[in-house]
């Protein structure tokens, strides 16, 4: 893989995760009671489109310089999927709000929205230090913290699931509070797949 190359792609990759900080800011909108459910959806929309293009452009630019056939470039491709598939997931969060009528967020679930935006910025740090990296320098802590943020999610979803079955009286609040549940729990389990992509990457590339 040519230094030049490299580089691009490093760059896009950081723009990428830029658009993915700010999702995970937009998002943290939805916390204030006064916030507009309907554009903030837009927004992260929008913003989600952004992502979108930037992958398209590391895709023509793989294409034109032949870099599938590359076996470092394909590892850093998984990255950039998997960090595209986060971008897709934070709006799916968003969605879930406006596709099941909520218009308020429950207190037990704003660290999940910080914690979405925590770990983009962890991401976008862990990149930035894999743009240098070598055998001798792998990111252990960073890989670990950014995995982190599923394990931690884990444990509080157990704890709002089992609330939420125990104490639920309306089978529709019931049902539209699982499915916020689950698309945090989604975006989380992405958060650790970007984390299992760049461990590929440090391990196996040359």
């Amino acid at each position: 893989m040519k230094e030049t190359d490299r580089e691009y792609v490093f760059a896009a990759t950081s723009r990428l995760c830029q658009s993915l900080i700010s999702e995970a800011e937009v998002l943290c909108e939805l916390i204030d009671e006064d916030a507009d459910f309907d554009f903030v959806v837009r927004h992260i929309s929008s913003l989600e489109d952004e992502a979108d293009n930037i992958v398209h452009e590391i895709q023509y630019y793989y294409e034109e310089n032949k870099l599938y056939r590359d076996p470092d470039c394909m590892l850093m491709y998984d990255m950039i999927t998997a960090i595209e598939a986060c971008t897709d997931l934070i709006y799916d969060v968003a969605k879930t709000f406006i596709r099941l009528n909520i218009y308020e967020v429950k207190d037990n679930i704003v660290s999940s929205f910080m914690s979405a935006g925590s770990g983009a910025v962890k991401m976008a740090d862990l990149m930035n230090r894999l743009r240098k990296i070598n055998k001798a320098n792998i990111p252990i802590k960073d890989l670990l913290e950014l995995d982190n943020f599923c394990v931690e999610y884990k444990k509080i979803y157990e704890i709002n699931m089992k609330k939420l079955y125990v104490d639920g009286t309306d089978p529709l609040e019931v049902m539209r509070w699982t499915a916020v549940y689950n698309a945090f729990m989604k975006l989380f389990e992405a958060y650790e797949h970007v984390a299992d992509a760049s461990g590929k990457y440090c391990l196996f590339t040359e």
